[in-house]
């Protein structure tokens, strides 16, 4: 998958960052869950999967201490420079999502975000991502994610569903879930997203 990935940033064909506009009240209304309550500055989050940085920066400019994680490395020196641009100070690192530990991250995570790269991992992988972020996620952390729903497609994300995610965050439960509620574009009306959030059992 890293070298689907590799090729797509190589060429500059990043769909999945037009729909960002519609991403992001939706995502927004999530996170304001998370800060209810609190006052920035909130405390540390990771964007895992953060491509070019758009969902990191936003929640650096909320008030987030933010580090974003993605395995291709041009996705990452664009997050920087997005954040750079932005004029907020949020770290990236070149590492897998996986291998959080290995990759430098840090601990003591207050928020962990996926947006839609839990859908491309195996399920060996999964589980991956799930015992890693235990480890770097405190004790009173939060997770949220979008999923595609769970269907066969091909070479595409297989998504997932409630009995992926417990497979793959035994220690959490999920505490929120929401349909994606805004117009995707036709060749992926079928996809079926929804908003996950999870919190430590």
């Amino acid at each position: 998958m890293s070298r689907f990935y590799r090729f797509v940033y190589a060429v500059g064909l990043t769909p999945w960052e037009a729909d960002a506009e519609n991403v992001a009240p939706e995502l927004r209304s999530f996170v304001g869950r998370v800060e209810d309550g609190l006052e920035p500055p909130f405390g540390a989050a990771l964007d895992l999967g953060c491509g070019r940085g758009r969902w990191a920066v936003e929640l650096a400019e909320r008030g987030w201490d933010v580090t974003g994680i993605d395995v291709i490395s041009k996705a990452v020196l664009g997050a920087r420079r997005r954040a750079e641009e932005a004029g907020v100070a949020a770290r990236f690192v070149e590492g897998s999502v996986t291998a959080l530990r290995d990759a430098g991250v840090g601990t003591g995570y207050r928020l962990v975000l996926d947006i839609e790269c839990f859908n491309h991992l195996r399920d060996e992988e999964r589980a991956a991502v799930g015992r890693e972020v235990d480890a770097v996620a405190g004790p009173d952390a939060e997770i949220i994610l979008l999923v595609w729903s769970r269907a066969r497609r091909g070479p595409f994300p297989p998504g997932a569903n409630r009995d992926d995610l417990a497979a793959a965050f035994p220690a959490w439960r999920i505490v929120d879930e929401k349909p994606y509620q805004a117009k995707l574009p036709p060749p992926l009306r079928g996809i079926q997203p929804r908003w996950y959030r999870l919190a430590r059992a």
